[in-house]
C-alpha cells in the first residue's frame, strides 16, 4: 500500500506526542485530516514543475522542515453547527471559516507551547499572492491524495472527493520523515474518468470561466446551478461516497448562504430534541 508519514516515528518523542495531541484535539472539533510532511517534498515539486508558487519556509533546517496539512471530511459539519449554536455574534461574515480558523489556531498554539518553537500558517484562502500554497499539490506530494490533473480533483483513499483543505502549518522543527512517500495511485475507474471529464466540461459551461476563482471562493459564493454542476463532478467518484456532504453542508460549501445555516441549525435542534 501507500506509505504514510508516521507521526510517532519522528526522532523526538516529545514532537511525536505533541503532534498526537494536536491531531486528537483537531479531530474532536471535526478537523479530521492532520497530515505531516516535509516541506522539501512540496518545494522540490514546485521547483521541478516550474510552478508560479513560492516555496514554503524552511526555518533554516538543512535536512527537512516539519509541516502539517490540515483539512476535514463531512465530519466537520455537526461540530460546526454545535459551535455556531452557542455563538452570540451574528456579524461573522463566514462562520465556518471563523470556526475552522479558531480551531486550527488553538491547536497550533498548543503544539508550539509544547515544543517551545514557532510556526507560520498558510490558509487556503485570503493569503497574499506570494503566500499562496497549492493544498492539492501538498496532498499529492505527501502521499495523502490522488490528484487528477484534468479535473483538479483531489481524491482521498477513504474520504474520496469529500474533503476540504484548510491550512498548512509550517513548524520551526526538523521533519525527520525520511524520503518522500509513494504517490497515491489513480483512484478513478475508466468509466469514472470519462464521467468526470464530461462533468468538468458541463461545470465549465455553467461557470463564467473568466470569473471561476471568484465564483468558487468569493464571499458571495456561487449561483445554485453552478454549484450543482460542480457538485456533480465530485459525485462521479465512487470512492468515499459514504462520506458525501449532507445537502446543507454541500450547498453552504459553495454558496455561503446564511439561510442554509439557519435551516441546518433548526434541523439539528429538532433532531436533538427528538433524541431526548
Amino acid at each position: 500500500g501507500v506509505r504514510r508519514p508516521n507521526l510517532e516515528d519522528m526522532s523526538s518523542a516529545a514532537t511525536g506526542a505533541a503532534m498526537g495531541e494536536m491531531r486528537d484535539a483537531l479531530a474532536a472539533g471535526g478537523i479530521d485530516v492532520c497530515h505531516a510532511f516535509d516541506v522539501r517534498w512540496y518545494n522540490d515539486h514546485v521547483k521541478s514543475e516550474e510552478l508560479p508558487l513560492s516555496p514554503l519556509p524552511t526555518f533554516g533546517h538543512p535536512n527537512g522542515t516539519l509541516a502539517i496539512l490540515l483539512g476535514n471530511s463531512s465530519a466537520l459539519w455537526t461540530h460546526f453547527l454545535r459551535w455556531l449554536g452557542a455563538q452570540t455574534d451574528a456579524s461573522l461574515a463566514d462562520p465556518l471559516d471563523a470556526y475552522t480558523t479558531l480551531l486550527i489556531r488553538r491547536a497550533a498554539d498548543s503544539l508550539l507551547r509544547a515544543l517551545g518553537t514557532s510556526s507560520d500558517i498558510f490558509w487556503v484562502s485570503g493569503e497574499k499572492p506570494d503566500r499562496l500554497v497549492s493544498m492539492q499539490r501538498v496532498a499529492t506530494t505527501s502521499g495523502l491524495c490522488y490528484h487528477d490533473g484534468e479535473t483538479q480533483l483531489s481524491i482521498h483513499p477513504t474520504f474520496g472527493t469529500w474533503i476540504a483543505f484548510r491550512a498548512v502549518v509550517v513548524i520551526d522543527a526538523p521533519a525527520c520523515l525520511g524520503d518522500p512517500p509513494a504517490r497515491v495511485p489513480c483512484l478513478l475507474t475508466p468509466a469514472e474518468v470519462v464521467a468526470a471529464r464530461e462533468a468538468m466540461a458541463a461545470a465549465l459551461r455553467a461557470s463564467d470561466e473568466a470569473n471561476l476563482c471568484t465564483q468558487l471562493h468569493g464571499a458571495k459564493g456561487v449561483e445554485p446551478d453552478v454549484r450543482l454542476a460542480w457538485a456533480r463532478l465530485r459525485d462521479c467518484v465512487e470512492v468515499g461516497r459514504e462520506h458525501r456532504y449532507t445537502e446543507a453542508q454541500l450547498v453552504y460549501h459553495y454558496t455561503k448562504d446564511r439561510a442554509i445555516l439557519a435551516e441546518a441549525m433548526r434541523t439539528a435542534c429538532a433532531t436533538t430534541a427528538t433524541a431526548l
